[in-house]
């Protein structure tokens, strides 16, 4: 497949990419593919990286479980996966590492997550530090949105984007009414 926005290897990348003292890697758009990510994932110059945008790299579940298994990247803050192709079993890495026990900011719009990704995420006892979450355009169903509603590793959410997950009006309700939600201020249901 040609790469429309990237020609260069992945450590090329890297090096292009690294910012703020190498506090920041932004490969959005570079269709690094579970390969990349892998590599990524063992690379030790990441050790001090906060911030990873990896929004569209044709990433699986496959590539998240290497990163969820990193030995160097431990301390992110914030993690971008908007418009990749990540299911159930990478919403299951994410929950079940604590390389992600850090995480403020999660961004899985428009991937592939079901009601199961969101039971993971919701029963979590790793990212209880999370404040953002964007589950927008996936699977989750109402089965997904009580799961999250009932979660209390989620309490400290702020922002919740979840439309596009085929709710109906009893799962919004569940979202809207949730006691576990008591810092949410912004709910993004349609």
């Amino acid at each position: 497949m040609k790469k429309p926005f990237n020609d260069d290897p992945i450590d090329v990348l890297v090096k292009k990419h690294l910012l703020r003292a190498g506090t920041v890697l932004d490969l959005r758009l570079k269709y690094i593919g579970d390969a990349g990510l892998e590599y990524l994932a063992k690379s030790e110059e990441l050790a001090g990286l906060k911030e990873l945008n990896l929004e569209r790299n044709e990433i699986t579940d496959i590539g998240i479980k290497a990163l969820a298994e990193s030995k160097f990247i431990t301390g992110l803050k914030v993690l971008h996966l908007e418009r990749n192709d990540i299911g159930d079993e990478g919403a299951r890495a994410i929950a079940k590492s604590p390389v992600f026990s850090h995480l403020t900011k999660l961004n899985l719009w428009k991937n592939k997550v079901g009601s199961e990704g969101a039971r993971e995420l919701a029963d979590s006892i790793n990212l209880v530090s999370l404040e953002a979450l964007d589950l927008a355009q996936n699977q989750i169903g109402d089965e997904g949105a009580e799961a999250l509603s009932k979660s209390p590793t989620l309490s400290g959410l702020k922002y919740l984007e979840i439309f596009g997950n085929s709710l109906t009006e009893e799962g919004v309700k569940k979202l809207k009414e949730s006691e576990s939600f008591t810092n949410l201020q912004t709910l993004v249901v349609e």
